[in-house]
């Protein structure tokens, strides 16, 4: 399901539990980020857990259990917005449950209404680099794309988000 292991890879020291102690948090934020919809992060890293654990056995390094976890939330958050492309952003809620007023700053709003303006491909990895802190070849092996063709859609992500949210560029 992606990239291989290399050599130049170091075993799993992390047991599972320890990965989603480190990483839930992360993963559960960054797929909420992703699907325009932060009550859903929490499912989609829970799903992503329970695939990780179904092949844990197969899982030879602590980067490779990191990737897969993460490619696969990105991938059920992509797969959430195509589902529901046609609802608009402030109608997206699980079960039309309205969230508590105070869990969503205006703050959270502005950023993922902006970030939901971006391509699919530019929000995975502008979420991904940016708010998971992964590297772009990192991300480039998880979503099987080339380092540079995620950085240019993290470039462009940027300054679609600079612009929408008039953000001035830091020089």
């Amino acid at each position: 399901m992606g990239a291989e292991l290399t050599s130049a890879e170091p075993a799993r020291t992390k047991s599972f539990e320890d990965c989603f102690r480190a990483w839930f948090g992360t993963v559960a934020r960054s797929a909420g980020l992703i699907a325009r919809d932060p009550l859903l992060g929490p499912d989609l890293a829970q799903e992503a857990f329970a695939r990780l654990y179904e092949r844990w056995d197969r899982i030879r390094s602590d980067d490779h259990a990191r990737n897969f976890v993460f490619r696969v939330a990105a991938n059920l958050a992509r797969s959430h917005v195509r589902r529901r492309l046609a609802a608009p952003f402030g109608l997206m809620h699980p079960g039309g449950v309205t969230p508590d007023p105070n869990a969503r700053t205006d703050e959270w709003m502005d950023v993922a209404d902006a970030l939901g303006e971006l391509s699919p491909r530019q929000r995975t990895c502008v979420v991904l680099v940016d708010f998971a802190d992964l590297d772009t070849h990192t991300v480039g092996r998880m979503l099987g794309m080339t380092e540079g063709t995620v950085r240019v859609h993290v470039s462009r992500g940027r300054r679609a988000l600079r612009d929408r949210l008039q953000i001035e560029e830091e020089r």
